[in-house]
């Protein structure tokens, strides 16, 4: 369990330190960096279980009153390089397979993930 949080503690370092490289914090509410335990690199019909490499999901997401509030668009409001950036270096995180980017609002969802 230690070393789960400690790549996810490295994963959130390194989203949050290219999006102040690249001017975008002010530009957001908040940005949940989430572990998932998603491996999506398998061999197909591979009877090898094998170790289970992880995903992250970021969700840069913009509100006012965090009652209401929508996901941050690559290329308008936060820089597709900033996002590229934030792939690159976050699957350079040994166990990561994936960044994935969640684009959902609130409503229906809530501003972390649960």
């Amino acid at each position: 369990m230690l070393l789960l949080s400690l790549i996810l503690r490295e994963c959130d370092h390194r989203a949050n330190s290219i999006l102040k490289k690249h001017s975008q914090v002010e530009k957001l509410s908040q940005m949940p960096v989430v572990l998932l335990p998603l491996h999506f690199d398998r061999e197909p019909y591979s009877t090898k279980v094998g170790p289970c490499q992880r995903s992250v999901v970021i969700r840069p997401f913009i509100s006012s009153d965090f009652m209401t509030g929508r996901a941050a668009i690559p290329g308008e409001d936060v820089s597709e390089e900033c996002i590229n950036e934030m792939e690159k270096e976050i699957c350079e995180v040994p166990g990561i397979t994936r960044l994935l980017y969640d684009l959902t609002s609130k409503p229906p969802s809530t501003t972390e993930w649960e």
